[in-house]
């Protein structure tokens, strides 16, 4: 439903106004993804309001001030006018506010503490929109003091920079880089990811990435990353430059579902870093050093054991195509460690300079002829009385060796070379 169209149902709320991003989206010309609204009524009297006039209202944040207004069943947040009385770094204690001027007062940034009335007229009393027909990210009032109110938005503050194509501006800049060594000790890590996982949505994240690195944030959550502009490579390979470089290169090239394993797949080259006399870095088996990190670095990230496990094939392998002789064997053996992962190190080697590789590494992403999952199964071991055990696995794992090696289909002459192999 059009944002006006909103408006004029939720017109009988005193004071109401559209109010945040989707103004902002509104004056860029964009579709707004979520609309919200903010009133002077307080949330009973929202709540009662909306269901004389034939609406349902959920109190889905009641001590926030937030009711959930559903117009044809879709729902709308609408919140009562807000004022702070202070604040820990991340939540604030609020009271309910009597005009929308001293709402717009507590929002971090001047491009979201825009608001539009039910007239359509635009409430803009920081400037919002002319620091978007600028280019500029601008904090609201003092930012060392938006800052200190919610360390969260040191992070937003690139993010949205990032997303809107704008410039962090000089003051806010330097005010968000006083207040970095601050963040990770007063947000959460699940919401820094979170913040992540969005910039992972836009088109170029690499700008975000950028922003954490120069406020030594992205070295704070991930270590190896420290130093990584400094580490050039083999300019055959890599005539972007140095290590950060080309992982946000590859970030921005790899589609949004893989952007984690972008990020993470070279993780292990400041480890392996070794200088050559012809001017630059190399990094032997720096792909199976990031595999070890993986785990602690998805700990600490709180990331998903999903995306963990993928992180763990993808970073672990996606150098065998680029500098491995695609034989039948070898392929074989690429696609039954990549398993169910396949696809996304093809994304992933497709981003990671895919355009610079040999046509013959694609060869281990083509479906084969022969199966790349074992043939000789436990049931064919316990039907030629064996029974489950220690050498129950031997030879089944040995079967699964040679039909890699050999492309051999037969499950008889599978486990007859495996009793060989064994003896």
């Amino acid at each position: 439903m059009p944002p006006r169209t909103v408006l004029q149902r939720l017109s009988f709320l005193p004071d109401l106004h559209l109010v945040g991003g989707a103004v902002r989206d509104i004056l860029l010309g964009k579709e707004p993804e979520d609309l919200d609204f903010a009133t002077s009524a307080p949330p009973q009297e929202t709540l009662r309001l909306a269901k004389e006039h034939g609406l349902g209202a959920v109190p889905t944040g009641l001590e926030h001030g937030t009711i959930t207004v559903l117009i044809n069943h879709h729902p709308y947040e609408v919140t009562t006018f807000r004022h702070d009385l202070e604040t820990d770094g991340r939540r604030a204690k609020v009271v309910w506010g009597k005009s929308i001027q001293a709402d717009l007062a507590r929002r971090d940034f001047t491009i979201g503490a825009i608001a539009m009335d039910t007239s359509g007229q635009v409430i803009d009393p920081y400037g919002g929109q002319k620091d978007l027909d600028a280019g500029i990210l601008r904090a609201v009032g003092d930012p060392r003091q938006r800052f200190r109110e919610d360390y969260l938005r040191v992070i937003r503050a690139g993010r949205f920079a990032a997303r809107y194509g704008l410039e962090v501006e000089e003051e806010t800049l330097q005010a968000a880089k006083a207040a970095a060594p601050e963040v990770l000790s007063h947000v959460a890590i699940e919401r820094v990811t979170a913040e992540l996982d969005k910039a992972f949505k836009d088109p170029t994240p690499s700008r975000f990435l950028r922003y954490l690195y120069d406020l030594e944030l992205l070295q704070q959550l991930i270590p190896e990353f420290e130093d990584t502009d400094l580490l050039l490579q083999n300019p055959r390979w890599h005539p972007e430059g140095d290590v950060l470089t080309h992982v946000l290169q590859v970030v921005d090239q790899a589609p949004p579902e893989i952007r984690w394993h972008a990020l993470l797949h070279d993780i292990g080259k400041r480890d392996t870093a070794k200088w050559k006399p012809e001017g630059w870095y190399s990094f032997h088996a720096h792909e199976l050093v990031g595999a070890e990190l993986i785990p602690r670095i998805a700990r600490d990230l709180r990331l998903p054991n999903h995306l963990r496990e993928e992180l763990l094939v993808t970073t672990a392998l996606h150098m065998i195509p680029a500098f491995s002789k695609p034989t039948p064997a070898a392929i074989r053996k690429f696609q039954a460690q990549a398993g169910p992962h396949l696809k996304v190190l093809e994304a992933l080697f497709r981003a990671d300079a895919g355009h610079r590789r040999e046509p013959s590494a694609w060869k281990f992403f083509e479906p084969q002829p022969v199966p790349v999952q074992p043939i000789l199964q436990g049931r064919h071991l316990i039907e030629w009385g064996h029974q489950p055990g220690p050498e129950f696995r031997r030879l089944l794992d040995a079967a699964f060796e040679v039909q890699l090696e050999t492309g051999e289909t037969d499950p008889e002459r599978l486990y007859q070379a495996a009793q060989r192999a064994k003896d």
